[in-house]
């Protein structure tokens, strides 16, 4: 069965994208059966992943116009349940549906059995879809840079995964904070993840791995290539290797 993992930060520009199309390459490396799942209505996962975001997608899945079949695109170990420019149209009906925080369970518990992980990318809010990927989630991961405001919005990602937990989803919890885009040698980076490593409400919470500044993290996307087909001796094929391993250490 699945380890479904939601990529949540209510904030844009911290990587969420990059990371699941990164994290499930690499663990796809180390033959993992790895399922990708684009929430957000930018496609930016989508078009990474080299699919037209034209076509049907999630939106159509949650909603039932379409099937699963009828929806994932396959790359060898690596598979995607793509986005379409129709998923904001798609949300809005969502809301109105008798428990559509369930929605995208229903949907992956269907197929759970087929993959090892299951990676979703959440959109930059903590609306409907957002709070449908905590319901179907056994961990999340919140991606965040060391920079000033960086804090902002992590309260409230951990006040509606609190939510979440205890009214929808017993077994949720947070695998851990991850630094992207960071320069580790920086006196501020330090001093923000000193910041929070002392912060008790993250005691053991912060991953080892960081990822570090490297240009071919966003060419790779640009070229809809993961940083192994891209660059696969860069830093970022290397940080998203490690955390791999972390993640595959503690979860199996």
């Amino acid at each position: 069965m699945a380890n479904i993992i939601s990529i949540i930060n209510n904030k844009g520009g911290t990587g969420k994208t990059t990371t699941v199309l990164n994290l499930g390459a690499a663990l796809s490396r180390k033959r993992k059966r790895v399922l990708l799942v684009d929430l957000d209505s930018q496609c930016n996962l989508t078009s990474a992943f080299g699919v037209d975001s034209n076509g049907v997608g999630i939106g159509e899945l949650l909603i039932g116009k379409a099937d699963f079949l009828d929806v994932v695109k396959r790359n060898g170990k690596l598979s995607l349940i793509p986005a379409s420019e129709k998923l904001i149209d798609y949300e809005f009906q969502l809301s109105n549906e008798p428990g559509r925080e369930y929605m995208l369970r229903e949907q992956l518990e269907r197929v759970a059995h087929n993959y090892d992980y299951i990676i979703i990318d959440c959109p930059p809010s903590l609306g409907t879809l957002s709070t449908n990927s905590l319901v179907a989630a056994k961990h999340f991961i919140v991606p965040m840079q060391a920079e000033n405001f960086a804090f902002i919005g992590l309260d409230r990602i951990m006040l509606i995964s609190d939510k979440v937990k205890k009214r929808m989803n017993p077994d949720l919890a947070l695998a851990g904070i991850l630094f992207v885009k960071l320069d580790p040698r920086t006196k501020f980076s330090q001093a923000v993840i000193h910041s929070l490593s002392e912060n008790q409400n993250f005691a053991g919470k912060l991953f080892n791995t960081y990822i570090r500044q490297d240009i071919s993290l966003m060419e790779s996307g640009a070229f809809k290539q993961t940083v192994y087909e891209y660059a696969p001796k860069s830093r970022g094929a290397h940080d998203y290797n490690d955390l791999a391993k972390e993640i595959l250490k503690i979860y199996g």
